[in-house]
């Protein structure tokens, strides 16, 4: 019923070890996993998280394959054009699913609401280091909630969905509307991609469905900016340049920036 698409780039090898064992614990079965990989070969913990993943390959529901391609959104894309199920769930190789997760979005699809996208709540772990004194903060809050999201119109739904983007990690989509779009994910965005991408789907049919389940654990942690950063690539003005091109590219297909907008003048503000 399900394709799991994991994307993984320079990831701690504990973190992807929890997330896989987190997809394998699944209440439900029915699913195939795809995990696909764009860590170069000379990161240091490179043969680590290849053990990890080649731990997990005896299970034939898991698939590796390495990135054709740079950036988040062609791993999802390579990963998607892969399966053939028709739901595709995505997990971040940094996060992890409870138990209970894949079976919410069975009962809501089996409801037949004709949504076009749906999602849950997560755990939010916010674990950074500020730069100038070196001291570490951690806060835990719910995510990914919408708070009266079913007592709200159509056109409020939809406003709130462009006001509070969904985390991919408890996101679940339907393969026939995403494979009814001109394109997937848009690798030219380098942030804002997947909020890109949802909104698009809301453009086919108005329906996203809320789940009111907490049902993961997302990180928010600084090896997050590294990722994105080295993911980047280049020399600072080229990263400035792509950041500013990502900003406009959203701006003029959907007519506002993303609430992400803090993360991309922080991002500005650091080359």
């Amino acid at each position: 019923m399900f394709d799991i698409i994991v994307p993984t780039y320079r990831i701690n090898p504990a973190w992807l070890e929890e997330c896989l064992q987190s997809i394998k614990k699944q209440t439900v079965t029915d699913w195939h996993c795809y995990i696909v990989d764009g860590t170069p070969s000379d990161w240091p913990q490179y043969e680590e998280l290849m053990l990890v993943v080649d731990s997990h390959l005896s299970d034939e529901r898991f698939r590796f394959m390495r990135q054709t391609g740079n950036g988040v959104s062609q791993a999802r894309n390579q990963g998607i054009m892969a399966g053939t199920n028709p739901c595709i769930a995505f997990l971040d190789g940094d996060d992890y699913w409870y138990d209970e997760h894949l079976i919410e979005f069975v009962r809501a699809v089996d409801d037949e609401s004709l949504g076009v996208i749906y999602w849950t709540a997560a755990d939010c772990i916010i674990e950074l280091t500020f730069p100038k004194s070196g001291e570490k903060h951690s806060t835990h809050r719910i995510a990914n909630h919408i708070m009266n999201y079913d007592s709200f119109s159509p056109t409020e739904r939809l406003t709130a969905i462009r006001l509070s983007p969904l985390m991919t990690s408890q996101v679940v989509i339907i393969r026939k509307d995403f494979e009814s779009l001109e394109f997937g994910f848009d690798t030219e965005l380098c942030l804002g991609e997947d909020q890109d991408l949802w909104l698009r789907l809301l453009q086919i049919r108005n329906q996203g469905i809320q789940i009111p389940a907490v049902t993961g654990n997302h990180r928010s942690h600084d090896e997050q900016t590294t990722q994105g950063g080295a993911q980047l690539g280049g020399a600072n003005s080229d990263r400035l340049e792509r950041l500013q091109k990502s900003r406009e590219r959203f701006m003029s297909r959907h007519g506002y920036m993303w609430s992400g907008e803090g993360i991309i003048r922080e991002e500005i503000d650091t080359l």
